[in-house]
């Protein structure tokens, strides 16, 4: 290629006064350039790389950023998060647009604090969120749980994969969570997973996961990795004029006024319950990690248990 391209690329990151430090790197990658075209040239590295005309606006964007934007385009209004590589980047971006977009950004204490806030706040009817990698999804897995009891519609959980066990090695990409993201929390509940493939792929599914986790009331998990979180690529701009946000079944005061009877869990045949909002009038219900009736009071009787759990389980299987 081009070896004028990589220079413009190099200098552009050394301005003003490190305009000497940018001409020092580019010397050193000319002479690499030099030493690999004289080594490996001509038929040796049959891999060429030629500029290609290119049409429409573009954008350089990794994807952290692709998340990010993407949950400011659902209407996220609330995202938590404690530090952790390689996710907080999205939380830092997000935090720097949180005023112009009517979000709130909140750095937990810990991850279990995260995932509780996450899904309280889609409780209140907000569209939530919360991000995190291995070590730190290890910690919300009981929360987890408790979204999936409560049926919480949501929080859109997006975790990104670095090699484990354990610390393992945090800036390094790996893609070994799927089955513990299948099968996060004791017990069983109904989850939604979905695995971008690119950038591109996921913008789009970011956007898809808040719609999904209202409509069928679920907890859903985003699973990418730290190669795609972190490596950027040149991309057309983005297209939202087709995406609709979803809420779900969603009630209003004057379906809930039309109604005396308001049971949050009610057994329904797709096993989707009409949501309210806890404060509208006349949606008063009960919220507990406890197995529960359709009121939301706890119970352990077994044929309440069994038909709540076939309730819950029938929302994907109906899908």
């Amino acid at each position: 290629y081009d070896f004028g391209l990589a220079a413009e690329a190099i200098r552009e990151g050394f301005t003003g006064r490190k305009a000497a430090l940018g001409d020092l790197n580019v010397n050193a990658a000319k002479r690499g350039y030099e030493y690999a075209k004289t080594s490996f040239g001509g038929d040796a590295f049959p891999i060429k790389l030629r500029k290609q005309p290119l049409s429409g606006k573009r954008m350089m964007i990794r994807g952290v950023q692709a998340v990010a934007i993407a949950k400011l385009k659902a209407g996220c209004g609330f995202q938590t998060y404690y530090p952790i590589t390689p996710a907080t980047d999205e939380s830092e971006y997000l935090e720097s647009h949180q005023k112009d977009y009517n979000m709130i950004v909140v750095q937990a204490e810990d991850e279990i604090s995260a995932i509780n806030m996450a899904t309280g706040a889609a409780h209140a009817g907000l569209r939530s969120s919360t991000s995190t990698s291995g070590p730190g999804f290890s910690l919300m897995a009981e929360g987890l749980g408790w979204a999936g009891i409560t049926e919480a519609p949501g929080p859109v959980v997006v975790l990104y994969q670095r090699a484990g066990p354990a610390t393992g090695l945090p800036t390094r990409t790996e893609q070994a969570d799927l089955r513990f993201a299948l099968h996060a929390a004791h017990g069983e509940f109904p989850r939604i997973i979905i695995a971008p493939g690119d950038v591109v792929e996921t913008y789009y599914d970011t956007f898809d996961a808040f719609n999904y986790a209202e409509h069928y009331q679920v907890p859903v998990i985003l699973l990418t990795d730290k190669f795609l979180a972190s490596t950027y690529q040149d991309i057309p701009l983005f297209n939202g004029d087709n995406l609709k946000v979803d809420r779900g079944d969603l009630l209003k005061e004057s379906d809930l006024a039309a109604s005396t009877d308001y049971r949050r869990y009610r057994w329904t045949e797709l096993g989707i319950s009409p949501r309210a909002i806890p404060g509208q009038k006349g949606g008063i219900f009960w919220t507990t990690g406890d197995e529960h009736d359709e009121y939301g009071h706890i119970t352990e009787a077994p044929d309440i248990r069994i038909k709540m759990m076939r309730k819950r389980m029938r929302k994907i299987e109906l899908a």
